[in-house]
């Protein structure tokens, strides 16, 4: 009479196909549940947990990686906040309210900031990156204003000398130089400089305030509070 062999082959194909996707991972041991977290560890991108400590594991793993943002994009939905999550928010919402406001469509970001090796820093200078320039720029005229600088901001982060002249030069020029702490600072400006009147849409009346933002110019805000600039 012969044995039957042990289902080896069915228990591996069950183990693989936990690792490929922690949703059928209804129960399993110790070791394939660390197994399992070094596995999707590999998978979920720019996060700020540990996976093999993370108390929002088991809701990353019923998410999917899909809903979290998809290939190339980056996951805010756990990620530690920073400078580089408020300005991304800022962004995901401009393409979102694009319909609603056809101004923020060619609001982009000038990436003169970031850390690079020695020879790249050397080209970009060499090819018109600058320092001190603002992060987000609207090239649309609104009221009486040329166009709009954003200066994105986080936690206790300061200008630098640069930034400084670069922003109150900008305001002197006729553009809207500002900097914000969080999206929802940046969010608010935005929301009241492409509600401003287009030049061509009112006649310039001096002190009737119709085609001025609410706020100075190169203002500061943070935490829903007005600062203007120290001059330089």
């Amino acid at each position: 009479m012969m044995r039957r062999r042990p289902q080896r082959g069915k228990e591996a194909h069950k183990r693989k196909r936990i690792l490929k996707n922690p949703k059928a991972a209804a129960v399993s041991s110790p070791i394939t549940d660390v197994m399992e977290r070094i596995m999707w560890m590999f998978r979920v991108k720019d996060c700020r947990h540990i996976c093999l400590f993370c108390e929002y594991y088991e809701k990353c793993g019923l998410d999917g990686i899909p809903e979290r943002g998809g290939k190339g994009k980056m996951n805010l939905k756990y990620a530690k906040k920073s400078e580089d999550t408020e300005q991304i928010s800022v962004m995901n919402w401009a393409h979102w309210h694009t319909a609603e406001y056809p101004a923020l469509k060619w609001l982009h970001h000038i990436p003169n900031g970031g850390s690079r090796n020695q020879l790249e820093a050397k080209k970009l200078k060499e090819m018109g990156v600058k320092p001190g320039v603002a992060d987000l720029f609207l090239p649309c005229p609104k009221g009486c204003y040329h166009g709009m600088y954003i200066e994105m901001k986080y936690g206790n982060n300061r200008h630098t000398d640069r930034q400084k002249e670069f922003l109150a030069d900008m305001a002197a020029a006729g553009y809207f130089a500002v900097t914000c702490y969080s999206f929802e600072d940046a969010k608010k400006v935005l929301e009241e400089y492409v509600t401003l009147p287009s030049p061509e849409a009112y006649s310039i009346r001096a002190g009737d305030g119709v085609d001025e933002m609410s706020i100075p110019n190169n203002s500061i805000l943070k935490d829903g509070k007005i600062k203007e600039t120290k001059r330089r």
